[in-house]
């Protein structure tokens, strides 16, 4: 079905751009469901088929009891009672995204966490065994994105992550030897910011920059903050998304190229030694 809307759509010579303007849609969103990495609601389905001419009601019909009968629900959906709409929301987009950009200030990222470093974290909230299990699979089910090598991922991490021991010795050590394994996959870029560095604009909060598509501004922005984390949506959020797009570059710019980022996290791992 996906394949016939989309050749519904370049019979009338309309382009994705021309689509999502008219249908006051970000152009990533026709992108995910044309596609299929999103599911296509019945709502948008006849938006999209009266946008295109096809109004017979038999033809209509069928398409919509093939969207009903094919929907089929993303992973992040067996999360929907544990975690909130806006979050549930994220985990789709994250999955769907093309380049994920993350800076992180104090902790190892969600995708580059080991499961005892989950662990030792979630239980600082929780006593509760079940909870606990659950959240380190949603850690895990989300780093399932790195791999796929088509999927970049760009990450910098402040040099206090690597010394903030928040597991015991052992699984620190797992855990920085993870980081240096991580930092080798073709599709993935880490880069550390030393503390030698000093000071640079805009290093004071945790971010994550999802790209949605293939679009550089087309982006989506996660900011952390102390009671929760705050997303903009690639919209509402293009111009704070824009101007963190160039905090991360500066960033980059900043710290160890991620050649001298294997070396870096080495030498951590000898310091546990002495």
């Amino acid at each position: 079905m996906l394949a016939e809307i989309r050749e519904a759509r370049e019979a009338l010579q309309l382009t994705q751009k021309d689509v999502a303007e008219a249908l006051d849609w970000s152009v990533s969103k026709l992108i995910r469901i044309e596609n299929g990495s999103v599911g296509l609601s019945i709502t948008d389905l006849k938006a999209l088929l009266l946008h295109y001419g096809i109004t017979d009601r038999d033809r209509v019909e069928n398409y919509v009891a093939m969207a009903k009968a094919g929907r089929e629900p993303g992973w992040w959906d067996r999360y929907k009672r544990t975690n909130s709409p806006e979050f549930v929301k994220f985990l789709g987009l994250e999955a769907a995204t093309v380049i994920l950009r993350q800076y992180q200030l104090h902790l190892v990222p969600g995708l580059l966490q080991v499961p005892e470093y989950t662990r030792s974290l979630v239980s600082q909230d929780t006593g509760d065994l079940d909870v606990q299990a659950r959240r380190i699979k949603l850690r895990a089910d989300r780093q399932g994105r790195l791999d796929d090598i088509e999927l970049e991922h760009f990450f910098i991490l402040d040099e206090s992550v690597l010394r903030r021991r928040v597991t015991d010795g052992e699984s620190w050590r797992t855990q920085l030897r993870h980081l240096r394994e991580v930092s080798e996959r073709p599709n993935v870029t880490l880069q550390i910011l030393p503390f030698k560095t000093g000071w640079v604009e805009g290093m004071q909060s945790s971010f994550e920059l999802l790209q949605l598509s293939d679009e550089s501004n087309d982006l989506f922005l996660n900011l952390e903050q102390p009671d929760g984390d705050q997303f903009f949506d690639d919209v509402i959020g293009a111009e704070k998304a824009a101007q963190f797009m160039q905090i991360f570059y500066r960033l980059e710019d900043a710290a160890l190229t991620p050649e001298e980022t294997p070396e870096f996290i080495d030498k951590t791992l000898r310091e546990l030694d002495d």
